[in-house]
């Protein structure tokens, strides 16, 4: 549920900033098509519209979790960290685009120009 529940948040929010849906558009959609309550679709296109979330802020909610479990699926699944590293590695690097966190959590040395180019890779499932 947690996935589609994503995505719909990604679905109305861009569609509502592209001024191609109205807010109560974006509240049928949660009802019809995710299974909302009523009021619970409309609290929750009040909280995205209102709660100073930028249009791209659900994407890239999205996206950064995916990377985050591709680099839990690489790290802790492979056992070249423990499950409780990982996660407090994670919490010590603080706020930073994924890739340098992978940089840092791999012993990996970066060139003062270094820029982005990991992706999450495979079938989302």
């Amino acid at each position: 549920f947690w996935r589609m529940h994503r995505c719909a948040r990604i679905i109305f929010s861009m569609n509502y900033h592209l001024n191609k849906w109205t807010p109560q558009q974006c509240v049928d959609f949660l009802v019809d098509r995710v299974g909302f309550e009523r009021a619970n679709a409309e609290a929750e296109v009040r909280r995205s519209f209102t709660g100073g979330y930028g249009p791209l802020y659900q994407i890239g909610y999205m996206l950064g979790g995916l990377q985050f479990r591709a680099l839990h699926k690489e790290l802790v699944q492979s056992g070249k960290l423990t499950n409780i590293q990982f996660h407090d590695r994670i919490l010590k690097e603080n706020n930073m685009p994924v890739e340098m966190v992978r940089a840092l959590l791999t012993n990996q040395t970066l060139p003062e120009n270094f820029t982005t180019k990991w992706k999450f890779a495979g079938a989302i499932k």
